[in-house]
């Protein structure tokens, strides 16, 4: 691989941080760095950083080994552009020799740039992962492998690339040998291990499982990057965690094993690595902006949220972690369904819906937003519905996904993309409801958790999304027929 450039420029800036150089030391430190020089505003002391990035109003750097991350207010005017201008010219100038990583991937993981300046469709497009979801500001793109399927010379059984606004990928998630699936009927156990490494000795538990999916990785990276990892912590608060973190070029490799629990890889910008994972945090009066312009209103009386990502709950039927994550990276709380799931699952599958409401509740108060829960048995109503989605904020409503309901839905949502008379629509479904509400009041079976996101009041329906995929992003029922399927009320991730 190689690098096509240079720097010796300097930025004139005010910094906030001890200056450790002096201005006639500096040409000496600075000579053939790639480095930005920070020029303190009262000593005009210098300080020589690896400039990671600027977002969000803030420059990233790096300086002796540790991360910091300071508001460009502090600054003088113009740094941003020219801190931006100076990036860019560096991001251009990188060129991959992909080759050998590629091999040691098993895939076309990466051209011939940086992962972090290509499409995320693209990069999906190479590696054959199916598009989940692409939205205004947000896309995914997951693949449930079958057995033999390889990343590393390990079996991931859900592989995720996430990406942002333009399309920019942001992360990418694989979790390998893990207590939800190891052993369940729908995953596998020891059996896939003896198709795709016979040289290996075979897992009899899943701990043994999860010490050699760790042990095939680690020993594919570091054969592939021709360096040891380092070790450092990743996450934030009780979500911290040990990582092993091998560095190509801009992009961070970080292996995650967790005893009785999972291995999971993710890859991520060096910035996001050197911060430990730690995400900036969405004011209240910017999130209430983006979200309120989500909110879509219909001249047939319609309003709901658009703009939520979609989330493929999988072959496991993981419906109350697509859910949670759903909801929580629309409210700008990153979350990944699969871990969510493993953290609130029994070895063999079966989650735990409580326990899993707990563990969210706790990231996402850790995040300074507000869960409630919602008595939504007694008071499933339009107002109720409106009081959120007139914010831009779904509901997350646990209910009953009986067959007759979800025939009803599909029905009905397919029938009003045609009616023109709306008063008459609003009788007929009135009357429908009435008729269907008392069979399906009487079945307790098929919990399920999904989404309220819009409600028409003229009609009294509401517009519920399911993590079932596209054609069930959209449906529309009687708040009746709702009602009658309701089942242990729901919760609001609000601001």
């Amino acid at each position: 691989m190689k690098r096509c450039f240079s720097f010796t420029r300097f930025v004139q800036l005010a910094v906030v941080v001890p200056c450790m150089f002096t201005a006639s030391a500096f040409a000496e430190e600075a000579e053939g760095l790639d480095a930005f020089s920070l020029i303190d505003k009262k000593s005009g002391k210098v300080l020589v950083v690896e400039v990671q990035g600027v977002k969000g109003g803030k420059v990233q750097f790096k300086y002796k080994g540790k991360s910091f991350n300071y508001p460009l207010s502090k600054f003088k005017d113009g740094t941003e552009e020219m801190l931006e201008g100076l990036l860019n010219e560096k991001k251009q100038g990188l060129v991959l020799d992909s080759t050998k990583i590629n091999g040691g991937v098993g895939h076309a993981l990466f051209g011939d740039v940086s992962l972090w300046d290509e499409k995320a469709s693209d990069v999906a497009k190479r590696l054959k992962w199916p598009k989940e979801s692409l939205k205004k500001d947000s896309s995914s793109y997951r693949y449930y492998p079958d057995f033999s399927y390889q990343f590393l010379g390990a079996r991931p059984y859900c592989a995720t690339l996430y990406g942002g606004e333009g399309e920019i990928p942001l992360r990418f998630s694989l979790v390998f040998a893990n207590k939800g699936d190891y052993g369940s009927k729908v995953g596998f156990g020891a059996d896939h291990f003896k198709k795709v490494h016979p040289e290996e000795e075979l897992p009899n538990t899943l701990e043994e499982a999860i010490k050699l999916d760790a042990k095939l990785i680690q020993e594919k990276l570091t054969e592939a990057l021709g360096v040891e990892p380092v070790k450092q912590r990743f996450g934030e608060k009780e979500d911290k965690r040990n990582v092993l973190r091998w560095d190509y070029e801009n992009h961070s490799f970080l292996l995650s094993e967790l005893d009785g629990e999972y291995v999971s890889l993710l890859i991520v910008p060096t910035e996001v690595a050197d911060l430990e994972g730690k995400v900036e945090f969405v004011k209240d009066s910017e999130l209430k902006e983006k979200l309120v312009k989500n909110i879509v209103k219909k001249e047939n009386g319609d309003v709901y949220i658009d703009n939520i990502p979609m989330v493929n709950q999988g072959p496991k039927g993981y419906c109350a972690p697509a859910t949670f994550e759903r909801a929580m990276s629309y409210m700008h709380i990153p979350a990944d369904m699969y871990l969510l799931a493993t953290a609130a699952t029994q070895v063999g599958g079966g989650t735990n819906t409580t326990q899993l409401a707990d563990d969210c509740k706790r990231i996402i108060r850790s995040k300074a937003r507000r869960i409630k829960d919602l008595d939504l048995d007694r008071d499933l109503k339009i107002k109720t519905v409106a009081k959120y989605v007139d914010k831009g904020v779904p509901i997350l409503w646990q209910m009953r996904s009986l067959e007759g309901y979800n025939e009803l839905a599909s029905k009905r949502t397919k029938e009003r993309e045609k009616v023109t008379d709306f008063n008459k629509w609003a009788s007929e479904i009135m009357i429908e409801a009435a008729s269907i509400s008392p069979s399906l009041e009487s079945v307790q079976a098929n919990h399920h958790i999904c989404m309220i996101i819009g409600y028409n009041e003229e009609t009294e329906e509401i517009c519920v999304s399911d993590s079932w995929g596209p054609k069930y992003e959209l449906r529309w029922v009687h708040i009746s027929v709702a009602q009658a399927v309701t089942s242990r009320g729901g919760f609001v991730i609000d601001y």
